[in-house]
């Protein structure tokens, strides 16, 4: 259990830290996310049109399925997250906490399932292996899954799961060496 503990800590931290650098420094911003041709403009109508927080899909569903296919084939159509009306800083502590715990989660998930499955995978290259395929099909599923049933644009879900796989795989890579039969034993990879 002690093994199990010091993995999800050094997992925890370098995770953090890839999450930093790959949102941090990473280039998606100015190589996914369109920009308005005014921010103010932009600002003003969302205020107007979307007045609470909240996902929005314009045009709205509500009405009769005929006005709503025929709205829907004129266009535009978008999904409009207000995440928050009043405003807020560009770097809020909360969601770094958030985040965090969010990852600390994540990461005693994966090492619980590690340990659920142990058995089945003796060595370190099993269990790194069966980690980032786990990571995989969640990245498919959930991210492939937005591209598919909410039309999210391919770039940016693709950015994400580039991500979300990445995590797994790490977190296999560290967590593998102290969950399973053999943790902490040398094994060839």
């Amino acid at each position: 259990m002690k093994r199990t503990v010091v993995g999800i800590v050094i997992a925890q931290v370098v995770l953090y830290f890839f999450g930093f650098i790959w949102w941090g420094l990473g280039p998606y911003p100015s190589l996914i996310w369109k920009q308005a041709r005014s921010d103010d403009a932009a600002a003003q109508a969302l205020r107007e049109q979307f007045p609470e927080n909240g996902t929005y899909l314009v045009p709205s569903t509500a009405g009769k399925p005929e006005d709503v296919d025929h709205a829907m084939r004129r266009g535009p159509v978008a999904f409009v997250h207000m995440l928050r009306v009043e405003g807020r800083a560009a770097m809020e502590p909360s969601i770094m906490v958030t985040g965090f715990a969010t990852n600390l989660i994540v990461i005693v998930l994966i090492a619980l399932l590690l340990g659920r499955c142990s058995t089945a995978l003796p060595t370190y290259a099993d269990r790194v292996k069966f980690v980032a395929f786990a990571g995989f099909i969640a990245a498919f599923f959930i991210d492939g899954g937005e591209i598919v049933w909410w039309q999210m644009p391919a770039n940016w879900k693709l950015y994400q799961a580039g991500y979300d796989f990445l995590f797994w795989v790490i977190a296999g890579l560290i967590l593998a060496k102290f969950v399973g039969p053999q943790a902490g034993k040398s094994s060839a990879v």
